[in-house]
């Protein structure tokens, strides 16, 4: 107040003052004013200014202590309102990006991104002596393979990532009914074309700011590098031979695992599941399910390149060379019986140039119980032969892949499979060989492509594999299955 009062005060003495100073200097008055009263007077008018001003002050003061409180006051409600919604957003924006459709808040902490994938072909397939009295069979069709829809992305913050995906049966036809017991009591007619049919849905969660991450839901079991990457970015057609027979194929499992990817040279994910090809299954064992549990786990080192372009089997549009090695490992029990897949795999590819891939897997079983093979309806085992059944068996696949990509347009491929099953039917061919070729061309890489490709079975093979359109053969007889497949992802 001090900075008020004293100009004031000085201001109104000097006035006094020369008020003073003008008697004076003038005709002297009669008689003499009383100086003592004035200035009592203008110390009086001082002390009622100041007050005014304090007055002022302290309003003004309450004021901005009466905005401040209301400003805290709807921040807190503005608080409370977003955190009382499902989606904490300040805004959201759409739009296509990274070859992605997408809808997200401003901030980044929700994002949504719908896909569609669709394989349409054409199949042709050729089985020597398959018919009576020696006759060879012909099936010409077409079908449709694919068409798979989803969403992906994440909640609440980045750390918190999810993915769902369904894909339509594409078959109709008869399911067995059974009892209790496991016996068959009878089959129902179903209808099942085009209906969806869920196959992943996950949740993934980073623990902020470190290399380890949590996952739960339907996954793909972490065992081989060819069976983990999606029916998108396959080399060819479909995933092996090898991948669907030994390594769970184009079915998932529901688990819960542990990862580590410090996004480096190294990542690692080990968990529990249901056991191999346990989609969609409650949490019973067998004979309701296939297995009673499992534990698997994987392990990549990335010698050079980028990990988002180990997200495929080829090396359409990838931009640095490439070379990852993989080793992963599954052991699923079934009441006493137990099998322990494990595999060695490891894939190299540079940009418009060459790209390989090979892998050796090996499966026992301590008590075999047949082969599980997979139909467009579910997967299924079948009778083993007694010399095998209920007893210790190895079996093994040795897997080789070779491309080459031109101008990201064009990319000639082959594959060469050799497996030794064991757990077929009595009387079968237990060695099985498989010399697949074909040419992607890719019109925008993935994303449209059309692709040409010819299987061919020297020797036939003894189970049904449906996801690759390959059946039964005759009895060590050949077999030829072409097939012209379109993709469309978006």
């Amino acid at each position: 107040m001090n900075h008020c009062r004293k100009p004031l005060c000085a201001a109104l003495l000097s006035a006094v003052v020369a008020g003073a100073g003008g008697v004076a200097w003038g005709d002297e008055p009669t008689t003499q004013p009383d100086i003592s009263k004035e200035i009592q007077a203008l110390r009086a008018r001082i002390d009622q200014l100041e007050a005014q001003q304090k007055q002022q002050e302290l309003k003004h003061q309450q004021e901005a202590q009466q905005r401040q409180q209301e400003s805290a006051l709807q921040a807190a409600q503005y608080d409370a309102d977003r955190h009382s919604r499902l989606f904490d957003a300040t805004g959201v924006t759409a739009g296509y990006k990274d070859n992605r459709f997408f809808i997200q808040s401003d901030d980044g902490n929700f994002v949504w991104r719908p896909w569609i994938h669709m394989q349409f072909r054409d199949v042709t397939l050729w089985r020597q002596d398959f018919k009576a009295k020696g006759n060879d069979d012909t099936e010409n069709g077409f079908e449709m393979r694919r068409l798979r829809f989803g969403f992906d992305g994440n909640l609440f913050s980045p750390d918190l990532t999810y993915f769902f995906n369904w894909a339509t049966v594409r078959a109709s036809g008869s399911a067995t009914v059974t009892s209790s017991t496991g016996a068959k009591v009878g089959t129902v007619s179903n209808n099942l074309g085009g209906v969806p049919l869920l196959e992943e849905a996950w949740m993934k969660y980073n623990f902020h700011d470190t290399p380890f991450f949590v996952k739960a839901g339907q996954i793909k079991d972490p065992l081989l590098h060819d069976q983990i990457v999606s029916s998108r970015y396959q080399h060819g057609i479909e995933r092996s031979l090898t991948g669907d027979i030994f390594a769970n194929g184009d079915a998932f499992t529901e688990a819960a695992t542990f990862i580590y990817d410090p996004k480096s040279w190294v990542r690692t994910e080990v968990g529990v599941n249901h056991g191999l090809r346990s989609a969609n299954t409650n949490f019973f064992g067998p004979p309701t399910n296939g297995f009673n549990y499992g534990v698997a786990g994987r392990a990549e080192i990335k010698a050079f390149g980028r990990w988002q372009d180990y997200a495929q089997v080829g090396g359409v549009e990838i931009k640095e060379p490439l070379l990852v090695f993989g080793v992963g490992t599954d052991y699923s029990e079934r009441g006493h019986a137990g099998q322990t897949v494990a595999v060695a795999d490891a894939q190299y590819a540079v940009p418009n140039g060459l790209n390989l891939y090979g892998a050796l897997v090996d499966r026992y079983t301590t008590h075999n119980f047949g082969i599980y093979t997979q139909s467009p309806t579910g997967a299924s085992i079948g009778t083993p032969d007694p010399a095998v059944a209920n007893r210790p068996t190895n079996e093994y696949s040795i897997v080789g892949e070779v491309g080459y990509v031109f101008n990201n347009r064009i990319e000639p491929y082959a594959r060469y499979e050799y497996m030794r099953l064991q757990g077929t039917p009595a009387g079968s061919q237990n060695y099985v060989q498989a010399i697949t070729g074909g040419v992607n061309f890719f019109f925008y890489g993935n994303r449209l492509k059309l692709t040409p490709e010819i299987i061919y079975l020297p020797k036939g093979i003894p189970i049904d594999d449906g996801p690759t359109d390959v059946f039964t053969s005759s009895k060590g007889k050949g077999e030829i299955m072409g097939e012209v497949q379109l993709q469309l992802l978006l």
